[in-house]
């Protein structure tokens, strides 16, 4: 399955993938993506800009085969696919196609091993835990001192941080101390998981991200 931040960039963004190509299923929706997929992956910067492109695209490729194997299923025996058989078709595609697409890349080799590693955007690095832990009660004190306008203090902070000169280890270090915090904020009023809000504040941030090369890769 496709690594989290790729899965949430996906779901936000299809509706714009889809008026450049057309529908999963429709003629010439395959064709179109797999025609242009060198090139998007050439214009990304590093390995891991790479590596979410190919999953991304990826991903639309499998909604294709789904699309075309779900209405075979209505043409052929005259009934719908489950949502359980749609979910095996994906994952049976999945891995084969981003294997294919990587086969087809220069450096793919160097694109699937960040690959790997795409997981670890969406997750709190353990270090970072630790550190929360040893000082939550001054978080806790500082989140209730500032109340709703937390969250823009917050992400002007790390966007600050980001622009700012300092080393990238030190810039992605501030993006996880400040998402950690946002996703304290989005979890109380929310009502959701930590983990999905942590998951959720880096989808938001990555676009800001994506346009330090330098501190994706350290991210990740």
């Amino acid at each position: 399955m496709p690594p989290q931040i790729v899965h949430d960039l996906r779901a936000r963004s299809s509706k714009r993938l889809f008026q450049m190509t057309g529908n999963p299923g429709n003629k010439g929706f395959g064709r179109y993506v797999r025609k242009h997929i060198a090139s998007m992956v050439a214009r990304d910067r590093t390995l891991t800009e790479k590596a979410v492109t190919v999953a991304y695209l990826g991903c639309f490729l499998v909604d294709h085969i789904v699309q075309a194997e779900r209405l075979a299923c209505r043409m052929i025996e005259g009934r719908d696919m489950s949502e359980v058989e749609e979910h095996h078709v994906w994952e049976h595609h999945y891995s084969r196609v981003v294997a294919r697409i990587i086969r087809e890349l220069p450096d793919g080799e160097a694109i699937l091993a960040k690959l790997h590693r795409l997981p670890d955007y969406s997750v709190l690095p353990q270090r970072a835990y630790a550190f929360r832990k040893r000082h939550w009660r001054m978080i806790e004190r500082w989140l209730a001192a500032h109340g709703t306008i937390a969250a823009r203090q917050i992400l002007t902070h790390v966007s600050r941080e980001i622009a700012s000169e300092r080393a990238a280890r030190a810039k992605a270090r501030c993006v996880i101390l400040g998402a950690s915090l946002l996703a304290d904020i989005e979890c109380w009023l929310e009502h959701v998981s930590w983990s999905d809000a942590y998951s959720h504040v880096m989808t938001d941030l990555y676009s800001e991200v994506a346009r330090n090369p330098d501190v994706l890769e350290a991210l990740v």
